[in-house]
């Protein structure tokens, strides 16, 4: 299993060099009288023990913004399969509109895909695992205005449509839960103070976020809830390096689905590990990251990452913390945004090896 996890490693090192050479094939594609980039692809190559090869591509477009200094907006479009039959297609369009008060964010996905439930709790065992089919349709939709509100702050509605059919395929070791298929069907709230100085890779300022989600069996089939309160803080270091401090609690209620169970992601939260590797109703989970660009579009970081899972807050309280360390190589795709693609290896609780390939930093 340590060769796999390294092998893969070393895939997903090979794709960032790949994404450089296509970013760089993107600028110089257009005139030069025209300094703004387009577009940017990224080849998707790597391994890992449920999915062996995966291959496709991951893309953005760029549009120029409304006015001179404004936003960019973006349509981001993956496509990437497995060696074992698995499939996933992702559109991402990210779009604003008067003089950047609002933004609208809109998701559109198909998986087909597998994935592991390693149990309910805050201890689970890395070779103690179910896998499951998985295949979901989603929808998601955020509009967020900073319309009669003091600076910094946002407000915004969002939309989520999502049916998803789940099946184990074998019962092992482990109590497994409900599947839940069917509609998951809801609509929340969120709001946000925002002053950091920029989105993709910030180096000062603040960002708060409470987020509050509510899907009902009037609309859907299934009753719950989830909330979530994230805060970050960034600043500058010497040597033009900068620092990130993050902290991100969740919380789920009522008849939630065990994949909308609280806990960790596995590419921006606490990375490294497959998704809701701990999880419960709660979950906390801390993040410090050092960061610094070095030239030709290269760019590395140092994290230290900590998380725990319980049922209650006074549960979450006493529950242990999951540790990772790890360090990131970064590689421009869009120098004017500061965007990069990022691959990470984590070393999580000291004990085993994790690897994540995404774009954009973690938090």
């Amino acid at each position: 299993m340590f060769f796999f996890r390294q092998f893969k490693f070393i895939c997903n090192t090979l794709v960032l060099i790949c994404a450089m050479a296509a970013s760089v094939f993107a600028e110089n594609s257009e005139k030069k009288s025209d300094d703004f980039q387009w577009f940017t692809l990224v080849p998707v190559l790597g391994y890992n023990e449920e999915t062996h090869f995966q291959y496709g591509a991951m893309g953005i477009l760029f549009m120029k913004p409304s006015y001179p200094g404004g936003k960019v907006p973006e349509i981001g479009l993956s496509a990437f399969g497995t060696t074992r039959g698995q499939f996933q297609l992702y559109l991402e369009p990210y779009f604003y509109l008067f003089h950047d008060k609002i933004s609208v964010w809109t998701a559109l996905m198909y998986q087909s895909w597998f994935a592991s439930y390693f149990g309910s709790g805050n201890d689970p065992h890395i070779d103690t695992y179910t896998n499951y089919d998985r295949e979901k349709f989603y929808f998601g939709n955020i509009w967020e205005s900073a319309f009669g509100v003091p600076r910094y702050f946002k407000y915004g509605v969002e939309i989520h449509i999502e049916h998803t059919d789940v099946d184990f395929r074998e019962d092992g070791e482990l109590e497994l839960p409900d599947p839940h298929s069917g509609w998951r069907n809801g609509a929340g709230y969120l709001i946000s103070f925002d002053s950091r100085d920029i989105t993709n890779w910030s180096r000062h300022g603040f960002f708060v976020q409470w987020k509050q989600k509510f899907f009902s069996d009037r609309i859907g089939d299934y009753t719950f809830d989830m909330e979530s309160l994230d805060l970050c803080g960034y600043t500058t270091l010497p040597w033009k390096a900068s620092f990130a401090q993050g902290f991100l609690w969740k919380r789920s209620g009522g008849d939630a689905p065990f994949d909308k169970q609280a806990g960790p992601d596995g590419t921006r939260r606490f990375r490294g590990v497959e998704s809701l590797y701990f999880n419960g109703r709660q979950a906390i989970i801390s993040q410090s990251e050092v960061r610094r660009y070095f030239a030709h579009r290269v760019g590395a970081h140092v994290f230290f990452e900590s998380g725990k899972a319980g049922e209650y807050f006074s549960d979450l309280m006493r529950e242990k913390w999951h540790k990772s360390v790890g360090v990131g190589a970064l590689l421009g795709l869009n120098m004017s945004e500061q965007l990069f693609a990022r691959a990470d290896l984590s070393w999580v609780d000291f004990d085993h090896i994790g690897v994540t390939l995404n774009l954009r930093q973690a938090f």
